[in-house]
């Protein structure tokens, strides 16, 4: 399950689309998730169970001019055997779709996602359905919201 939470958070964090950058500087960021249809709990800063994560953090300018690039980056590390297969900004509005081969450690699956993005916010939100070789079938839910704060902090 910790692939997809993976995977749904970062489609989370591909806030542009190619050819649109976002603003570089400090973020915050809202991460909800349902797990057939029940809420999911994820640990904050501090180890308490919410179900609405809240964060900040600094987004440099290399990764606000390339956030597609960031993503597919990433997700080459810390997700072998997923990939960005959709990647689509139009009038506003980013979709993506992510999908996972049976290697990858939370089972075959696709993940999708859509919402309106600028330069200063976000809010996507999507499904991902996957076969889990330890759970097995899975449908998950995701919402992220964020929004430029200011400058990074030094």
């Amino acid at each position: 399950m910790k692939l997809w939470l993976s995977s749904a958070l970062l489609t989370g964090l591909a806030v542009c689309a190619y050819a649109q950058e976002v603003t570089p500087g400090q973020w915050e960021d809202k991460t909800s998730y349902t797990v057939n249809g029940k809420p999911l709990a994820i640990p904050d800063e501090h180890g308490r169970q919410v179900s609405v994560h809240t964060s900040t953090g600094c987004l440099a300018s290399k990764d606000a001019g390339d956030v597609r690039a960031t993503m597919e980056r990433n997700m080459a590390r810390d997700m072998p055997g997923c990939r960005l297969t959709q990647w689509n900004y139009v009038a506003g509005t980013l979709k993506v779709k992510v999908n996972c081969d049976a290697g990858a450690q939370g089972g075959t699956g696709t993940l999708e996602g859509s919402g309106p993005l600028s330069a200063n916010r976000y809010d996507i939100s999507g499904t991902g359905r996957s076969q889990h070789p330890q759970f097995g079938p899975m449908t998950i839910g995701f919402r992220y919201q964020g929004r430029y704060v200011g400058a990074c902090k030094s």
